[in-house]
């Protein structure tokens, strides 16, 4: 039996993956054969998963091993995933391998829920400033605008063009809060695939390329240099090539900077070079990184130092998300709240001490 294990070519989502990672290391661990555990277990997963277990289980009973069924399904299995899984198959500790992609494909989890996570509250706070925006122009400004006519005989050109934005809104108001939610909805279900896959020879991984504010940016960079450490870590660990093993994780980082000098840094190696002195020069990867890729110590104490790394990076990240619960509430209430009351004052307050200060004049 060949093709495509689910008869798609859509790649695993990183739930999927887990929990098909899970349910193949337990197996493994039980001694239960791969071909028979995953034909069983295909009944009692739910939807492609099941499939997906069955169709596996049905390619290794007719004959073929686990590294030429994950090979023939590039588009399905990501790179990193199908070269662990061949070295813990070539190694004989395919539990093992299977448990590691398992942590790391759960920390990369937690660290996508914790960038929703800090999301929330600016999002609510945005979504009540543009609503009274958009009452502020299609209601107050013309009340006010009609009551100074009236009383003045006179026009105020700030309520004047609020009105006429208030006019056109059924043109527009709708635009923005629906391309916020679908540019969200798209980033979200992007950072739900799986974080170390390549498409088209551009990582994707967790967040997106585009964050720019300070707090958020620097959450999604420890993210991805902790994607990186502990992804390198594991490989390295199932004894893949430094090279080999450098691009892959850096593919799973999501971070193009840092595809881009692992890339450098493996042609560097596959030429003959040292990491010694050079890993540590290139600016997008992690400094702790590049320092223990330059001392370049014994591969089990690489591994484990490359692991507290990741950890070092991820508590980093997890410091950033308390920031943010705390804090980033705080500041978008005072950006945003006050542009709201700004807007409000611009539309009522102002025009009408104006019409109370003619009024007294008069």
């Amino acid at each position: 039996m060949s093709g495509d294990v689910t008869g798609k070519t859509r790649p695993m989502g990183l739930d999927e993956l887990t929990a098909l990672n899970d349910e193949m290391a337990a197996l493994v661990r039980a001694g239960v054969p791969l071909e028979q555990g995953l034909t069983e277990l295909a009944g009692d997963l739910p939807g492609r998963m099941g499939s997906m277990a069955r169709q596996l289980g049905d390619r290794l009973a007719a004959g073929e091993n686990l590294e030429q069924v994950l090979g023939s399904e590039g588009s399905v299995f990501p790179p990193v995933w199908r070269a662990v899984v061949a070295a813990g198959v070539r190694s004989g500790h395919l539990a093992a391998a299977l448990e590691g992609l398992s942590k790391t494909s759960r920390r990369i989890g937690e660290m996508r829920r914790a960038v929703g996570m800090a999301l929330i509250y600016p999002l609510i706070v945005a979504a009540i400033a543009y609503g009274l925006f958009v009452v502020t122009v299609t209601k107050l400004a013309p009340l006010v605008l009609g009551v100074i006519e009236d009383m003045t005989r006179a026009s105020d050109p700030l309520l004047t063009k609020m009105t006429w934005l208030g006019e056109t809104a059924p043109s527009w108001a709708v635009w923005p809060p629906l391309i916020v939610v679908v540019v969200l909805v798209l980033a979200w279900y992007r950072s739900g695939r799986v974080a170390w896959e390549r498409s088209g020879g551009r990582a994707r991984g967790i967040g997106g390329a585009g964050w720019r504010w300070p707090t958020l940016g620097s959450l999604v960079r420890d993210g991805r240099f902790a994607t990186f450490a502990e992804l390198l870590s594991l490989l390295v660990r199932q004894q893949i090539p430094l090279d080999e093993a450098l691009t892959l994780a850096a593919d799973a980082s999501g971070d193009r900077g840092l595809k881009a000098d692992a890339q450098q840094l493996a042609e560097h190696l596959r030429a003959g070079g040292s990491p010694a002195g050079r890993a540590a020069g290139f600016s997008s990867i992690p400094p702790l990184v590049g320092w223990l890729l330059s001392a370049r110590g014994p591969l089990p104490t690489l591994s484990q130092t490359l692991t507290l790394t990741a950890e070092i990076y991820r508590q980093r990240a997890q410091r950033t998300v308390t920031w943010a619960v705390l804090y980033l509430p705080i500041v978008c209430s005072v950006i945003l709240g006050g542009g709201a009351t700004l807007i409000q004052a611009l539309a009522v307050f102002l025009p009408l001490s104006r019409l109370w200060y003619q009024l007294g004049m008069g």
